[in-house]
């Protein structure tokens, strides 16, 4: 089909092969699932069913069949479009849970151990696969998820948690702040046109790298100064040595 820009590719459908050993189980795959049911999985041209107590479960990039395909049998998973880009500005987990009859809350380690943790209300919920409306449950203390209406036995409840990070030991660029460690730069620019320091200053006495002072700059070092023998100075503006 024509189209004008970028190559489209929200509904590329992407696919992954694999051949059974008639031992192995689990498979990795190349893209993140939230379930089985966001794969179509065949072994030797045989659509496979999904799920806890059918042909195969998947989560995260774990494909895992309820039984080993035999030795030599080809494997085929197709995805059902692209792993959707997780904004950067978040930390992303996803965490299964396998529902008993009429279960509404989950919290705390999940199928694979992991302890559900998110930031605010910042989740999306899937339920056998389907994606839950932010009305079908409730999130609540950063760690638990309670359902609508209570889940089957044996569903599978995937939670796709954010969590906000923060990015400590920095300086602000509009607030400023003081560095308490040393700082290298091979240049260091102000605007204004005063700089308050402490009262001493230092400088290296060799110089080891070449060096250009702009014809509209001036410069000043403290000596005594050696110059390294393949290093040059080159002075368009005005230098000071005291």
């Amino acid at each position: 089909m024509a189209y004008i820009g970028i190559d489209p590719n929200v509904g590329d459908i992407s696919y992954q092969t694999f051949t059974g050993d008639g031992t192995t189980t689990a498979f990795t795959l190349a893209q993140s699932v939230v379930s089985g049911e966001a794969l179509i999985v065949t072994i030797g041209n045989v659509v496979q069913e999904p799920g806890a107590s059918a042909a195969y479960t998947a989560y995260g990039n774990t494909l895992t069949f309820s039984a080993p395909p035999a030795n030599l049998d080809v494997i085929t998973v197709r995805f059902f479009g692209r792993a959707v880009d997780q904004p950067t500005s978040y930390a992303m987990a996803l965490f299964k849970y396998v529902a008993t009859a009429s279960q509404t809350a989950f919290t705390g380690a999940d199928y694979n151990g992991a302890v559900l943790a998110f930031s605010g209300n910042d989740v999306d919920v899937y339920l056998n696969g389907v994606h839950l409306d932010s009305t079908d449950y409730t999130p609540s203390n950063g760690d638990t998820i309670t359902l609508a209406s209570g889940a089957a036995a044996s569903d599978e409840l995937v939670i796709r948690a954010y969590r906000a990070f923060t990015v400590t030991d920095t300086v602000g660029a509009s607030t400023g702040g003081t560095f308490a460690g040393e700082i290298t730069a091979p240049s260091f620019q102000t605007t204004n046109t005063t700089v308050d320091t402490a009262v001493f200053r230092t400088n290296d006495q060799s110089v080891t790298q070449n060096t250009t002072i702009g014809s509209t700059k001036n410069a000043l070092a403290i000596g005594p100064l050696t110059i390294g023998t393949s290093t040059s100075i080159t002075v368009n503006g005005n230098l000071t040595i005291l």
